[in-house]
């Protein structure tokens, strides 16, 4: 006899250890969703609601850790986690939905968390990006101080760089036309237009991928949309061109990639803090959704960025690569840490660094990988599909 430990991460694999039992095959998926754990945090949630929660948890088999608060039934909020299966969540859902102080609300947002793993795509003007395994976005930047070094300003060099990145397996091009690096000041939408329309021009003609314009101004995203671009990634997820620009990505319906950032570029390293950086970036880009899709945006045409890098240090940055699948449920995860500082605070200012950084960040939850190192990134994320797939 053997007695060993099991390494169980996705339900895939928790079916397969269950069928090599030989087991009836009627219980097989039931018996998978008992071993995966999903630990839920619940903040701010009313003391109410967390005193059923516990209850009802325990009576499907799993169990929350809640506040002295609830059980001393005193008045107001605190936060919760639930650690459960998935077999036990689903139960958990059909309880909790017929209990009052806002438990219904509640269980539609965690079932919105399960279904996230198979919201597999990301979409713009009608078309769909698969999203089965992460996928990586290759960056050209049409400025002479990219904060990278690599800045172009000749068109035909920007266009050759397009083609060596969709040879290379790229599925987007995501073009920018403004240095935000740490310390730098914005540029007016005359001079952005002007650096990026000719490049644009000669890339659209040429190159079938989709392609993003890193952009949050109103009149930009309306001259490079009229252009053929396909997606708006946006810094400050609405907050510059607001209703002016949200309303044109919709009659567009074009791509919209909302990306946290705390401050702006000229300010935002100047001592950035956070209570819970997981839990105020995703409130934030919860927000940003809720106001995109006010606008009719379509929901499978949002993708979010954490943004390291914007306003965070490096524990910070560290807590969001390490937390990527968290924002899943806002839709498909953009992991932008291709040449950010904080790489070169953990380890050597060196393409491997950054490479082996892409590669963790899309094992961590990444669906869109933004990089300047496409064709070794393209290839080094061959290992990960392979991994999921086996």
């Amino acid at each position: 006899m053997l007695l060993r430990k099991a390494v169980v991460t996705k339900f895939d694999e928790a079916l397969r250890l269950v069928k090599k039992t030989n087991c009836n095959s009627s219980v097989f998926e039931k018996l998978a969703k008992k071993s995966l754990m999903f630990p839920l945090v619940f903040e701010k949630i009313d003391n109410r609601a967390a005193n059923i929660l516990k209850q009802e948890s325990l009576r499907v088999g799993a169990d929350a850790a809640v506040c002295e608060d609830v059980s001393k039934f005193k008045k107001g909020t605190s936060d919760a986690v639930l650690f459960a299966t998935e077999n036990q969540i689903e139960k958990l859902i059909t309880k909790l939905s017929i209990q009052p102080f806002g438990l219904k609300q509640i269980a539609l947002q965690i079932k919105d968390i399960l279904l996230a793993n198979s919201k597999k795509f990301f979409s713009y003007k009608n078309k769909k990006i698969d999203l089965t395994s992460p996928i990586v976005m290759g960056i050209i930047n049409v400025t002479p101080d990219s904060f990278s070094g690599d800045g172009i300003t000749d068109p035909d060099i920007a266009l050759k760089r397009a083609i060596d990145f969709e040879e290379s397996g790229a599925k987007i091009i995501d073009i920018g036309a403004e240095s935000t690096r740490p310390g730098s000041d914005f540029i007016d939408a005359k001079t952005e237009i002007q650096r990026l329309l000719p490049a644009l021009k000669k890339i659209r003609k040429v190159i079938k991928i989709p392609i993003s314009i890193d952009t949050y101004k109103y009149e930009t995203a309306k001259a490079v949309l009229a252009e053929g671009a396909d997606i708006i990634n946006d810094i400050f997820a609405l907050r510059e061109g607001k209703d002016k620009l949200a309303s044109l990505i919709r009659e567009e319906n074009a791509g919209l990639i909302l990306m946290h950032a705390k401050g702006k570029p000229k300010n935002m390293q100047k001592n950035p803090s956070y209570k819970n950086c997981v839990s105020e970036i995703y409130e934030f880009l919860a927000a940003r959704k809720e106001y995109a899709l006010k606008f009719a945006i379509k929901e499978e045409n949002i993708a979010v960025d954490p943004g390291p890098g914007f306003g965070k240090v490096l524990e910070h940055n560290v807590e969001l690569v390490k937390n990527m699948s968290v924002f899943s449920s806002l839709g498909a995860v953009v992991g932008a840490v291709s040449r950010k500082r904080f790489v070169r605070e953990i380890c050597s200012n060196d393409k491997t660094s950054f490479v082996a950084l892409n590669i963790l960040t899309a094992f961590c939850g990444a669906d869109i990988i933004r990089t300047h190192d496409v064709k070794e990134t393209v290839e080094s994320l061959k290992i990960i599909k392979f991994f999921r797939r086996v």
